[in-house]
């Protein structure tokens, strides 16, 4: 099932400034446009992206604008990707959620540990609304990944047993589907919200950090946590328009199940860096070497993608295990979001623009969605598909809209031409009575106008008599015209009333013989001969006025 083509989605996210920055008596070089979502940096360098927010964003706000439509995704079956992008220090662990601080609040909690409460919370909610449909509960599995990117060493954060110095034994695989996979990872099965939450601070606490001249805490390493979420459901009844599953009614009748999998990458990506501002040497910047070239390598993948020009052409997924990693997010088959993070600082200017203007390439990448079914519910799906197109034309054969010759070749029937070729002429038609209607109604006002003004101006001139007879007949014109239509108008309504009261006695002479209809029939009579008479009454009158205006 395709579920269409996605853009990928660019956020960007202004950090406060440090108290050391300020002190240091830095300036604040972005800006925000009130109600755009466009950056301006400096004087003359303006960037327009999905959304963007200013220092005084909250973390809430965050999450409910890129992640949380991308969960809800995910329990239709569709990939999903969000990864944090920016120099060191300009708060991407801090909104991703992965520092764990001892003494964060509920309000400042990243988009992880937000993400796994909509997740858990989502699955309540299904049991509960199939429960309460009386429909069988969906059943769900979830597994959870920590890798970690280390010097181009994809490392195991759920491994306790890892020795730093041991070679990583864990390959990058690619499925006949294009999806990829890793062999060797330690994949833990989770079945709380809290379970979740504390593999996910294990791994976090395993992963490389230090102190750099730019940031006291600094990741040395790209993290990427994954879940993979797999739900066994009721598939949708084939005659059941209204959605609801079919139940099992004791007469044998089993359920049709489908089974969806899901897995949500969350990508905390190494801040990018120069040697010479963090002063980092020996380990330190063997790392920021790593770092480096895997975001170079990242960013090579999406100028290719991005690209128009460059489409075609090889796309350098392999150039570093992080793009390979990423290979699904970037122009495969996930919903992705990228989050960039600068600072406002004018100290880091240079690295903001390179910032943008990474992330505005970003944008043009667009990738094509598809619902992880297994081939059972694939298969189901296209039979599906495959009986209302057969019943469709089955009706059409039994309605006569469709012919089979003698030859075997279909066609459409005559009377189905002939029924198209009169519904065309008729809605022609329509089109053409409105139009003389409108034109009928603009001659009628017209001549309303040019009969007053033609009064106006016997009225000015003299008082001739060959001209006070002109102006009776005019003005008599008009009187003559209503006294007409009120009397077809009579006509008609008599006319409906004598077809009404010939019904009305075919009823009685059907039901209660002749005897019954005799006491109930002088009624409408009665009414049809006293609107003859008041519009004999009406005429009288009008024909007396005008004998009145001629003496005058």
């Amino acid at each position: 099932m395709c579920g269409g083509v996605s853009h990928s989605s660019v956020l960007f996210v202004i950090r406060p400034q440090l108290a050391r920055e300020k002190i240091e008596g830095c300036h604040i070089c972005t800006y925000v446009m009130p109600g755009e979502p466009q950056v301006i940096l400096g004087k003359d360098k303006s960037f327009t992206y999905d959304y963007v927010f200013d220092m005084d964003s909250q973390q809430d706000a965050i999450y409910q604008t890129c992640t949380e439509k991308l969960i809800e995704g995910c329990f239709e079956g569709y990939n999903a990707t969000v990864f944090a992008y920016g120099q060191t220090g300009s708060g991407k662990t801090y909104t991703m959620g992965t520092g764990f601080d001892v003494n964060i609040a509920d309000d400042e909690l990243g988009i992880i540990p937000r993400a796994v409460h909509h997740l858990f919370r989502g699955i309540e909610r299904r049991r509960q609304a199939a429960q309460e449909q009386g429909r069988p509960a969906p059943e769900f599995k979830i597994n959870a990944q920590f890798l970690e990117l280390y010097n181009e060493e994809v490392l195991d954060l759920f491994d306790s047993v890892r020795d730093g110095k041991q070679k990583s034994h864990i390959r990058i695989h690619e499925d006949a589907n294009g999806g990829i996979y890793t062999v060797g990872v330690t994949t833990r099965t989770v079945s709380s919200e809290a379970e979740m939450m504390q593999c996910l601070k294990l791994g976090a606490l395993s992963r490389t950090t230090a102190s750099t001249q730019m940031n006291v805490q600094s990741s040395r390493s790209h993290a990427i946590f994954t879940i993979h979420l797999c739900q066994v459901r009721v598939c949708a009844s084939p005659d059941n328009e209204d959605g609801d599953n079919r139940v099992s009614n004791g007469n044998g009748d089993m359920d049709e199940y489908e089974t969806l999998s899901a897995k949500f990458h969350f990508v905390d990506l190494a801040g990018s860096e120069r040697l010479k501002r963090t002063g980092a040497t020996g380990d330190r910047a063997k790392e920021g070497i790593s770092i480096n070239c895997g975001l170079l390598a990242l960013g090579n993948v999406i100028s290719a993608l991005g690209d128009r020009s460059k489409r075609a052409s090889h796309v350098p997924y392999r150039d570093s295990k992080l793009t390979r990693l990423l290979q699904d997010s970037l122009g495969g088959n996930s919903q992705t979001v990228m989050i960039a993070c600068i600072s406002p600082s004018d100290r880091d200017f240079m690295e903001t623009l390179n910032t943008l203007k990474y992330a505005n390439r970003a944008r043009n990448i667009k990738n094509k969605v598809m619902v992880n079914q297994d081939k059972a519910s694939q298969q189901i799906s296209a039979l599906r598909t495959e009986i209302a197109r057969l019943q469709m034309e089955l009706m059409e054969y039994k309605t006569g809209k469709r012919l089979a010759g003698e030859d075997g070749v279909e066609s459409f029937s005559d009377m189905f031409h002939e029924n198209t070729m009169l519904q065309t002429e008729n809605g022609n038609l329509r089109v053409r009575v409105k139009a003389m209607q409108e034109t009928i109604d603009a001659q009628r006002a017209r001549l309303t106008q040019l009969l007053s003004d033609q009064a106006n101006q016997a009225l000015a001139r003299t008082g001739r008599h060959h001209q006070t007879v002109e102006l009776d007949r005019k003005l008599f014109y008009l009187p003559n015209v209503l006294l007409r239509a009120k009397l077809l108008e009579s006509e008609a309504v008599n006319e409906s009333l004598r077809k009404s009261l010939s019904r009305a006695s075919n009823r009685q002479a059907f039901y209660g013989g002749p005897g019954s209809f005799s006491s109930s029939s002088t009624a409408p009579e009665k009414e049809t001969s006293d609107i003859i008479e008041m519009a004999k009454k009406d005429l009288e009158k009008l024909k007396k006025r005008e004998k009145k205006k001629k003496k005058r």
